[in-house]
């Protein structure tokens, strides 16, 4: 799986709707978005005891067409999606859940620093479908943190220098 995950090769799984559908569980799509800056975090699907343990427990808790069983979004990982509030699409065949993310990422996968990701849409589509790596916004919320953490770390090397006797 890591090969498509850092791949720029562009391979969509064409079959996945059949693939979820053939598990026998009826599940609908969920978008699930940050509910302060409207950013897609992660799409992934619902079936009926998901969608009712994500209302109970008001943290995302989704369907792993994968595995088959349900999945708490953060139970290993530690980055919880706590729900602010469920929509549902005109057709009534897919929803979005607002949530706000407890830390900085929501996808699983990290990127070259070891960060969490803050949303699996982290490559854009070229003209030559090439998949292309997105460089995080410097407004987004794990690159505020990552540089705040920077300038601490940084902070305190230049005052335990000084007290060492370095000069600069």
């Amino acid at each position: 799986m890591r090969q498509v995950e850092e791949s720029t090769e562009f391979r969509l799984d064409w079959k996945k709707l059949a693939k979820a559908a053939q598990g026998g569980n009826d599940v609908v799509p969920v978008c699930v978005q940050d509910a302060a800056t409207r950013q897609v975090l992660i799409v992934a699907y619902v079936n009926q005891v998901a969608l009712r343990e994500t209302q109970r427990r008001r943290v995302c808790v989704l369907w792993s067409t994968s595995r088959q069983k349900l999945w708490v979004k953060g139970e290993t990982s530690g980055d919880y999606l706590d729900l602010v509030s469920i929509l549902v699409n005109c057709e009534q065949n897919s929803l979005l859940f607002l949530v706000r993310p407890r830390q900085t990422g929501a996808c699983h996968t990290r990127d070259d620093c070891g960060r969490t990701r803050l949303s699996c849409y982290y490559r854009t589509l070229e003209a030559d479908d090439r998949l292309a790596f997105v460089t995080p916004p410097s407004s987004s919320p794990s690159y505020i943190l990552a540089a705040a953490a920077t300038s601490a770390i940084a902070t305190v090397l230049f005052i335990a220098a000084r007290r060492a006797g370095f000069s600069f």
